[in-house]
């Protein structure tokens, strides 16, 4: 007899339907599933035939095979052993298969019946609900994950015999009833460090606050111990709450990298510190299966990278072409798999191995040589992506002990939110919400972005003086506007003003090395 069910594969952060056919004749008891199956999947036979002799019900011992549709799409998730199991016992005419109708099912089987969550249940909500269908079956442990996605009926099941007895009507269906938990978004600041620690430093703070209010990014660099890693430190206190539609696609990404799923959608834009021991797979994405990287897992968030020059090449290397298209393709023979990566980049780095070059008291001792060669380990490519390069000077211990503190993370993120929301309204007709999202084609800078003649003039002057690419040009005049934003007292409709091009300009101060000034 042949029946089929429904399940969901996972392509990147998009998911697709996978029709799951069982046919069951009289032959050598066996069970084979074709399809393109890999991974964890493999083993989905052994699950499903010890799980299926728990199900509360006789199965005779039969040839089964089962198909997975399409075949030529990879096929690696545990989550299709209940679609599998579902198929199989509709074919032994255990279940009805009009019980299977307009539902698709997400679980992994354990050996005696029990249902255990499945990563990427979210996207494959997603998926359900985009594809018309009616039902989700997930496990216990994955319904307040499914929930999330408004439209769909839960059904969560504890473990294979009592969603045997549902499918059969000896027992009414298990609808979730639950409520997803509001996160407020005020307690998503509690416990972070704040920015009013900090004493002096007022020119990083600055640097600091103008990158997350754009959406720039930032490299700073000084000697060691100045406060380069403690001001990364104060990011999560400085962003505001994610909207909606930005949570859901955070919480897709993190579900999908096997992490757990908090209550409710992740409304915290996360923040991302990877060691410098990371690999390329690891910080671009990658592995077998592929899973996101940290790029990806900083998706509407900040990544910082400190001790920059330590990372492997590949990884700096690598971060171009992300930080251009705010996307990351895996390429493999037969699939390509896309993540999202509209992430913020913050990195810290020090002038010299021994990290004294330029500092007010101590003597560097490296040569000429050792500089360049530990500075160039960054190259000019990368720089030009980085749309603020700051000096962090150390205070002396006279300046540090006059030195007040600085103002709260508090009042600087009302700031950045108030800027954000002038990007926001200047940019609703487009597809962009911040200016360094704004692209150089198609005159949309020219167009988005307007400068009086003196500004552009500061512009182009600083561009030749300090052999600027046109990369590079096009960033300041973003970062330009941002400080504009930033301004309680400009017009948002005005043009970009020379103040705010000569602090673009003054926010971009690379090493010494890599100085053309």
């Amino acid at each position: 007899m042949l029946a089929h069910s429904y399940s969901a594969g996972i392509l990147g952060v998009e998911g697709y339907v996978i029709t799951v056919e069982a046919d069951v004749d009289v032959g050598l008891p066996c069970l084979t599933i074709v399809g393109q199956v890999s991974g964890a999947l493999n083993e989905a036979r052994e699950r499903v035939r010890a799980a299926l002799s728990h199900c509360g019900q006789p199965v005779p011992p039969r040839k089964q095979i089962v198909n997975l549709a399409p075949a030529e799409q990879r096929k690696d998730s545990p989550g299709c052993d209940l679609a599998i199991a579902c198929a199989l016992l509709a074919s032994h005419g255990v279940i009805e298969q009009a019980s299977l109708a307009n539902a698709m099912f997400w679980g992994e089987l354990a050996l005696d019946g029990t249902l255990r969550p499945a990563a990427g249940t979210l996207v494959v909500a997603d998926t359900a609900r985009q594809q018309g269908f009616r039902r989700l079956v997930v496990a216990e442990g994955s319904a307040r994950e499914a929930a999330m996605i408004p439209g769909l009926e839960i059904i969560p099941v504890r473990d294979l015999p009592s969603l045997v007895a549902q499918l059969r009507g000896e027992q009414d269906l298990a609808h979730w009833n639950g409520e997803r938990a509001p996160i407020e978004p005020a307690r998503a600041f509690e416990g972070a460090p704040d920015l009013a620690d900090i004493r002096g430093l007022a020119l990083p703070r600055r640097a600091l606050e103008i990158m997350l209010a754009g959406g720039h990014n930032l490299l700073l660099h000084g000697p060691p111990g100045v406060g380069k890693t403690m001001l990364a430190r104060r990011i999560s206190s400085l962003l505001p709450p994610l909207d909606h539609e930005d949570a859901l696609e955070v919480t897709k990404i993190h579900g999908v990298a096997r992490r757990k799923i908090p209550t409710g959608l992740i409304t915290k834009p996360p923040v991302r510190m990877p060691h410098h021991t990371v690999s390329p797979a690891g910080l671009l994405g990658g592995g077998s299966p592929p899973r996101p990287g940290e790029v990806s897992l900083a998706h509407r968030g900040v990544l910082f990278l400190d001790e920059l020059p330590e990372f492997p090449r590949a990884c700096i290397e690598g971060l171009r072409e992300p930080l251009e298209d705010r996307a990351v393709t895996i390429v493999r023979a037969r699939y390509a798999l896309h993540y999202p990566a509209g992430f913020q980049l913050m990195a810290a780095m020090n002038p010299c191995p021994c990290g004294f070059l330029g500092h007010p008291e101590r003597v560097c001792t490296d040569s000429p040589a050792a500089v360049q060669r530990y500075q160039g380990r960054v190259s000019g490519p990368f720089i030009d992506r980085m749309d603020l390069v700051v000096p962090v000077t150390p205070l002396t211990t006279d300046e540090l002990a006059s030195a007040s503190f600085g103002e709260s993370s508090a009042c600087v993120r009302e700031r950045i939110i108030f800027a954000r929301e002038r990007q926001r309204a200047r940019l609703a007709a487009e597809p962009w919400a911040r200016n360094a999202e704004i692209p150089a084609s198609g005159k949309a800078i020219e167009r988005l972005l307007p400068m009086t003649n003196h500004a552009n003039n500061l512009l182009l002057g600083l561009a030749r003086r300090r052999n600027l690419s046109m990369r590079a040009v096009h960033r300041l005049r973003r970062v330009a506007r941002t400080i504009a934003d930033l301004d309680p007292a400009a017009d948002p409709d005005d043009p970009i003003n020379v103040e705010a091009v000569a602090l673009a300009a003054r926010l971009r101060r690379l090493p010494d090395a890599l100085n053309n000034d």
